[in-house]
């Protein structure tokens, strides 16, 4: 586990000071990423007999929040990184895993398809197996890290086997794979994501993550969870540095008319609120896993509602101040909307919750979030 200390000195020193540029360039934040590495957080939650921290989705939920305090993009990076690793941890190469612990490898998913009516668990794109290979076809949406990444967590048709979907580690090097130029989007632009093609992308047969066919179970267990949870975490770090924005704005004398003091309270009791939606959604996920999904669909949209509310009446307060970009209010006003448009969206995670169960009743089944020790 990263020093908080270390974190910290890394969060202030590298990733705020290219917050503003890497947004306006919608330029991916290589260094800060390189020097997260380097601290231990890319290796955080790997297995520590292969020398990574082992720790689960709450530590890993703190260092994203800190990191979005400043940056939106570089806390979607990691959030989607630390989702990859959660499948990887399970079903991964060990030396691939052991890069991972050592903080060198970047992951991301590729699991949603792009074009009307996609769905999270049943990926369009064939795959064909012949030889010892197998070629991979389709359009990734909202991938993150595209172009960037060292690996990606690709969800295609099952080859052989039934089922609604197979994994598949791809390298980010792989023969085939086309990540277009982007233009960075509303928000969250230095996450450079975009969709990717295979047009088909060939890897070896035993690249496959879990069992053909048994995609689906491997999202819901493992990389779901992680990518919800985390995106309440990125939510987080948004809202607290919109209201720490907002107060010192406030303190200048720069915010407009009205009751700032009043809006600036409502602001803070909504990011108190989503704390605690978290706080026990990540208990579950530690302690019931087996109940936890719900939860996490329940914080999906509370931190969608919150993360819009806050940013929106931190403009409004603001006023001139924010409209002219400093301080960063403009910018977490954006990255808040693009947050909510990435994959999986509000839409897509409500669909979801309906198709596995509307009420609830039943409990979906989701596995150990903690990797192994």
């Amino acid at each position: 586990m990263p020093a908080a200390e270390e974190v910290a000195r890394v969060v202030a020193g590298v990733v705020a000071p290219a917050a503003a540029g890497g947004d306006r360039l919608a330029r991916f934040p290589r260094a800060a990423v390189d020097a997260l590495g380097r601290k231990g957080v890319l290796g955080m939650t790997a297995s520590r007999r292969l020398g990574g921290g082992g720790r689960g989705l709450a530590e890993a939920a703190r260092v994203v929040e800190q990191v979005a305090r400043v940056c939106g993009g570089t806390a979607t990076v990691l959030r989607a990184h630390f989702a990859a690793v959660a499948v990887l941890e399970a079903h991964g190469d060990a030396a691939v895993r052991a890069e991972v612990a050592a903080g060198r490898h970047l992951s991301t998913l590729a699991l949603f398809d792009a074009g009307p009516g996609r769905r999270l668990l049943a990926p369009e794109g064939p795959s064909h197996r012949h030889g010892g290979v197998v070629d991979l076809h389709g359009r990734k949406a909202w991938v993150v890290a595209a172009g960037e990444a060292d690996s990606y967590v690709w969800a295609g048709r099952p080859a052989a086997g039934r089922g609604a979907a197979t994994l598949w580690f791809v390298p980010g090097h792989a023969p085939g794979l086309l990540v277009p130029d982007h233009d960075g989007g509303i928000g969250l632009r230095a996450s450079a994501a975009t969709t990717v093609l295979a047009d088909p992308v060939q890897v070896p047969e035993t690249t496959i993550l879990g069992a053909d066919g048994g995609g689906a179970d491997v999202v819901l267990d493992l990389a779901l969870p992680w990518f919800l949870g985390l995106g309440a975490a990125v939510v987080l770090g948004l809202v607290e540095g919109a209201i720490a924005e907002t107060a010192a704005q406030l303190a200048a004398g720069r915010c407009g008319s009205g009751d700032p003091r009043t809006d600036l309270a409502r602001m803070r009791l909504r990011a108190d609120a989503l704390r605690v939606l978290q706080d026990d959604a990540f208990a579950t996920c530690s302690w019931d896993p087996a109940h936890a999904l719900p939860k996490l669909f329940h914080l999906c949209l509370a931190a969608a509602e919150a993360v819009t509310a806050v940013t929106e009446q931190a403009m409004k307060l603001c006023e001139s101040a924010a409209f002219s970009g400093d301080g960063g209010i403009e910018r977490r006003f954006r990255d808040a909307r693009a947050s909510c448009a990435l994959e999986p969206t509000v839409d897509t995670v409500v669909g979801l919750a309906a198709r596995m169960n509307a009420d609830f009743a039943a409990p979906a089944r989701i596995g150990e979030l903690d990797p192994a020790r």
